[in-house]
């Protein structure tokens, strides 16, 4: 008995081992997975938008028909500006900004005149209109902020005025150019829609016109200005 179960043994082996070898062991197909890296914020574009906020203006009226030639004045200013930025692949951002600006008049403030040869009293002021300035931009970009430097040209409106009871004394509309240098921090709060705060200083150089009553009539001006603006970078 012992040994007919060792013969069917031994024939059963060999057939169970030939049925293993037919087996192949196919490993289950893995598909590749595909990585996709959403892009990151750049600050490259046109953008524009608007800017408020405010300006110290100091003026000098070089006549011999005031005997004090100086005017400080203070006041609102509000504009647009527009411009396109380029990101280098240091976060280093280059770019070109325009911008036109409506500045508010100073109060009329008491000077005296010279109209006959001695002073008289009066009230005069320097006047502020339109200016504007193009500019090239430097700046770092932090993903979403950017800090900037700024400068370029300017050029301002404005006029002198005085009157006494019985005379009075206007240069008319006035246009100055000068220099601006700046520097400011923006935030972009999505992909399009960022804001600003910016501070200014310009200068304006001397400016000479003849008039009757003053053929060697000259002006100039320094300014400050603080703003923040609301823009949209498309």
């Amino acid at each position: 008995m012992i040994k007919r179960i060792s013969i069917l043994a031994a024939a059963f082996v060999p057939a169970i081992g030939a049925q293993a070898a037919d087996v192949v062991y196919t490993p289950p197909v893995v598909e590749d997975v595909v990585i996709v890296q959403q892009p990151g914020f750049t600050w490259t574009g046109f953008y524009l938008g608007a800017a408020f906020g405010y300006h110290w203006t100091q003026a000098n009226a070089n006549t011999y028909r005031l005997v004090d030639n100086s005017f400080d004045f203070d006041n609102w200013v509000g504009g647009a500006f527009f411009g396109y930025n380029y990101q280098l692949s240091n976060d280093v951002v280059v770019g070109v900004e325009g911008e036109v600006d409506y500045f508010g008049h100073s109060d009329d403030q008491s000077v005296q005149v010279i109209i006959s040869g001695a002073p008289e009293p009066a009230v005069g002021k320097f006047e502020r209109g339109w200016a504007g300035s193009l500019r090239g931009r430097l700046g770092y970009a932090m993903d979403r902020t950017l800090i900037y430097a700024t400068a370029g040209g300017e050029v301002a409106s404005g006029k002198v005025v005085g009157s006494t009871a019985l005379y009075s004394l206007d240069t008319g509309e006035q246009a100055i150019l000068g220099w601006t240098v700046g520097a400011g921090i923006e935030h972009a709060f999505n992909d399009n829609l960022f804001g600003r705060i910016e501070y200014r200083y310009s200068d304006f150089p001397k400016y000479d016109k003849s008039f009757s009553w003053d053929p060697n009539f000259s002006m100039d001006a320094s300014q400050s200005v603080v703003k923040v603006g609301l823009g949209y970078k498309f």
